[in-house]
């Protein structure tokens, strides 16, 4: 659509003339009135404020009561909201609030059937009787009103409850309805519940939630006819209509629950809706639930944005499985603390190349590391492929000896390997129980100790001794 100025202008010249109008016929003190209904004119030119002000004013029909300006915007918003349903669409035409409300009403009402037209299937309607099969839980609150039955209450999460949904995995229900009966006591409305499990059977629910195996003396051979011929599709339907309804107001809790019949078309816009929505949580468990739906744009976004600091170990263990190794290093990243778990560290560096090691450690915080055996690894990582292999060219040796170069138990080890430190550990023990005895190491690129590895003194020739003792450097 082209940008035109012209009729901007004119639709604003309108707006304030209809506007400067009505305050001239009902006077300057009524302004800050003129002004509310104005900026709560639901035509948004004010086509509606003359006569908006005049109702407000008393002056529309001075035998009926004076709505609220509250009152009247909401009647007049459902007016311009049900125009397509309303025959007589001039606002100045009504001359009393009981005529215009009762039209108002009406169109509602119309506007709410057909809200519920596809939510439940109207089985069968006589003068006295009408039956209807409620395929959610909105349409069973919306049919069941009046009754204690569980399945139509709204006292639960955002007005409804759990009760349809847990029934309806083995029943359908059918509700049997009286039109002209009066609301009270208990048999103005019925519940039949049709089980299509277990070997089905029929349970009648007066509107006091006691139950029954007979059916009302009211209720004849040809309804029961009906509900017998509905009920073979009427799981097919009422999944259908969930499924429909929940396309609008999606949730994470029945995500598992449709996403089997959702098309791959409306999968995409369904999880950027949920992705969006400010009624999801956006954690690992969320990321569970979508992950294999998850396109890698919304992917790597999520694990962005959305998983940052809060994954935990066990949360990352069930996620793994639906991230490629580029993802879960991004996951790492965002949470450096589950690399305190070794074995996800260990198994992470077997699928990596060196320099690709050295890239993530340069972005993964050292500080939320604090598992020796990770944090050595880490070093390992942050070396760079050259650094490395100058490390692997030298040999790194430790032993307890006493100062006239006694030496206990030659050993081997690395800096950069966990299981080394589990080794000088070992040996700092053992410090502890020998009196004179003090720890050294020996870094060489040479391997000429390598054949002394785990002797001690009386098994090594003088020539290694005095290696040992020219280059050994105390440890602690």
């Amino acid at each position: 659509m082209e940008f035109n100025l012209n009729q901007i202008l004119e639709s604003t010249i309108l707006l304030e003339g209809r506007k400067e109008d009505v305050i001239k016929k009902y006077g300057e003190k009524n302004k800050p009135l003129i002004d509310r209904l104005s900026q709560e004119d639901p035509s948004g030119n004010n086509k509606y404020l003359g006569w908006m002000t005049k109702t407000a004013l008393g002056l529309l029909n001075k035998e009926e009561d004076i709505l609220s300006a509250d009152s009247i915007v909401n009647l007049v918003t459902g007016f311009h909201e049900n125009l397509s349903r309303i025959k007589n669409k001039d606002i100045n035409s009504y001359k009393s609030i009981f005529e215009f409300k009762k039209v108002v009403d009406e169109a509602r009402k119309k506007a709410e059937e057909k809200k519920f037209a596809k939510q439940a299937k109207k089985v069968y309607e006589d003068d006295e009787v009408v039956i209807f099969a409620p395929f959610t839980v909105q349409a069973s609150c919306k049919y069941g009103a009046g009754s204690q039955w569980c399945i139509a209450a709204t006292s639960g999460n955002n007005g409804f409850n759990s009760h349809f949904e847990d029934y309806s995995k083995h029943s359908n229900f059918y509700f049997f309805i009286k039109k002209n009966a009066p609301t009270t006591g208990r048999d103005y409305k019925y519940a039949l519940q049709y089980k299509f499990t277990d070997g089905g059977g029929q349970t009648w629910w007066d509107a006091q939630d006691s139950p029954s195996q007979n059916k009302p003396t009211w209720v004849t051979q040809e309804m029961m006819d009906k509900v017998e011929a509905f009920n073979p599709i009427h799981k097919e339907k009422k999944l259908s209509a969930q499924l429909e309804t929940y396309l609008k107001n999606p949730t994470i809790r029945d995500y598992k629950k449709f996403s089997d019949i959702i098309k791959p078309e409306q999968k995409s816009s369904l999880v950027d809706k949920l992705l969006n929505s400010s009624d999801v949580k956006l954690d690992s468990n969320t990321f569970k639930t979508l992950s294999k739906d998850l396109s890698p744009k919304q992917k790597n976004e999520f694990i962005t944005k959305y998983t940052q600091g809060t994954v935990s170990i066990n949360d990352y263990k069930e996620m793994k499985e639906n991230l490629s190794t580029s993802e879960r290093l991004l996951v790492v990243v965002n949470n450096p603390h589950i690399l305190n778990q070794f074995e996800v560290m260990k198994s992470l560096s077997d699928e990596i190349d060196q320099l690709k090691k050295n890239e993530i450690a340069g972005k993964i915080d050292s500080k939320k590391i604090n598992n020796t055996d990770s944090k050595v690894l880490l070093r390992k990582w942050s070396m760079t492929p050259e650094d490395l292999e100058r490390h692997n060219r030298s040999n790194f040796y430790v032993f307890l000896s006493k100062p006239d170069k006694e030496v206990v138990n030659l050993l081997k080890v690395d800096p950069l390997d966990p299981a080394s430190y589990r080794i000088i550990n070992m040996l700092k023990l053992k410090l502890e129980n020998n009196d004179g005895m003090e720890f050294y190491g020996i870094k060489t690129d040479s391997d000429i100790l390598d054949t002394s590895v785990d002797s001690s003194s009386n098994e090594m020739d003088d020539e290694v001794l005095d290696f040992i003792k020219n280059n050994r450097s105390k440890i602690g």
